[in-house]
């Protein structure tokens, strides 16, 4: 629906294009919690191992047949002025 590149995931044995990291979500101790198990309320990223881009919506509400859900896709938001 938006264009926007298309997500997937699979149980099988794939390449590097099918792999998934948690990262915690508040940068300034993202690499201290790397490999720490997840909490149950913790909010957290899911980032694309091939691309480096998050998994994220934008709220467009999608009918189907399990009712409304909305769309998925693989996209940054993040600034790319880096200072």
């Amino acid at each position: 629906m938006s264009q926007k590149q298309e997500a997937s995931l699979t149980t099988k044995d794939v390449p590097i294009n099918s792999t998934w990291v948690i990262d915690y979500i508040d940068p300034n101790f993202r690499f201290e919690k790397q490999g720490s198990p997840v909490e149950v309320n913790d909010p957290i990223l899911i980032r694309h191992l091939g691309t480096n881009h998050y998994l994220a919506t934008d709220f467009n509400k999608i009918k189907n047949d399990f009712g409304v859900e909305y769309e998925t896709f693989v996209q940054s938001f993040a600034s790319k002025n880096r200072s």
